[in-house]
């Protein structure tokens, strides 16, 4: 089903507002850079082994930090819902889980749960004695590895922002759980339509996107970095967000008005963590007249989507070429 589509209407312009007020402006006038063809943490899952027995791998962790993870793990415990579902994709299962309910495999829903996402239990994760604990890159975690390390507790934390990063997790759970074979088919299959999508738009004229993030507190741009940014370099588009400002773990900026404006992309993408609807209907007549609003060329050419949150704002997962192919026929197929 293809997402809403809004009419030049108010909440664009609020949207731009919202960036132009109190934020910081970025190099006024500066061309847009085209996107990396790849993601920029895109390296492969040969690029964090160090070491491989039959037994344990040496795995490097994202800030180079090195950690041997046994094979088989029987009793482990997943902090991340993200997570658990690549981890049961995998072929393994777990003993508990952090609360939530969103990409909770069937099987791992009667769990016990240990605390949340960004706020783990140290004391009912070492009451269970696992042998493996799995988890984000996330300050809150961090500080319980002196803990698990005291207890002979092995673990891993691990970036999951886009689809380079789905393939190399997959990859890793499935040396852990004995399952590469199915696991790299898998992989295989999706690969292989991923690459007729980008095939299919290869030969196309290039457009150029903004990718506006909002939620009900703040509203950001989306870098080359950010998962839908990374999407649009797959399929040749490119970010009017110079890829200059992506450095780190960025993946959102706060830019101006009056950048954008000048930079007048031809697509407006817009993910949202809130009823997109309900703001519609609030404020769609009250800024239509507004200059800057009729000016952009993706107003006055209808070319403003909003993206559906099970494609763009959970993280990638089995479903991402159906997604890949989503974002596609919105650039190239004028959303028709």
């Amino acid at each position: 089903m293809r997402s809403d589509r809004f009419r030049p209407i108010g909440v664009l312009f609020l949207i731009l507002i919202s960036l132009s007020a109190g934020m910081p402006a970025t190099a006024a006038g500066m061309p847009a850079e085209p996107v990396p063809g790849h993601a920029p943490a895109g390296e492969a899952i040969q690029d964090r082994i160090l070491e491989e027995t039959d037994e344990n791998l040496l795995w490097a962790l994202p800030d180079e930090k090195q950690v041997r993870l046994t094979k088989g793990p029987k009793r482990v415990v997943v902090l991340l819902t993200s997570l658990l579902e690549l981890w049961y994709q995998a072929g393994g299962t777990a003993m508990a889980r952090c609360a939530g309910h969103l990409n909770v495999p069937d099987q791992a829903l009667g769990l016990p749960e240990v605390g949340t996402f960004n706020n783990p239990n140290a004391e009912k994760i070492i009451a269970l004695q696992p042998d493996l604990v799995i988890s984000s890159n996330l300050p809150a975690f961090k500080r319980l590895i002196p803990i698990l390390e005291e207890n002979g507790i092995e673990y891993a934390y691990l970036d999951y922002v886009n689809f380079y990063d789905y393939s190399r997790i997959l990859s890793l759970f499935s040396k852990l759980n004995r399952t590469e074979d199915r696991v790299t088919r898998t992989l295989g299959g999706m690969e292989r339509r991923i690459s007729a999508i980008r095939e299919s738009v290869r030969e196309k004229p290039r457009p150029r996107a903004l990718i506006v993030f909002t939620t009900a507190n703040s509203v950001s741009c989306e870098l080359s970095t950010s998962q839908t940014g990374v999407m649009l370099s797959m399929l040749g588009a490119e970010n009017i967000i110079p890829s200059r400002f992506a450095t780190g773990n960025r993946t959102r900026i706060q830019f101006s008005l009056e950048h954008i404006v000048s930079l007048d992309p031809d697509v407006i993408l817009l993910n949202t963590m809130g009823d997109v609807n309900e703001c519609t209907d609030r404020l769609k007549t009250e800024f239509a007249s507004n200059p800057a609003w009729g000016g952009l060329r993706a107003i006055r050419e209808e070319q403003f989507f909003v993206l559906p949150k099970e494609y763009f704002l959970y993280k990638p997962n089995a479903a991402f070429p159906d997604a890949l192919a989503y974002l596609a026929d919105l650039l190239y197929g004028n959303g028709k």
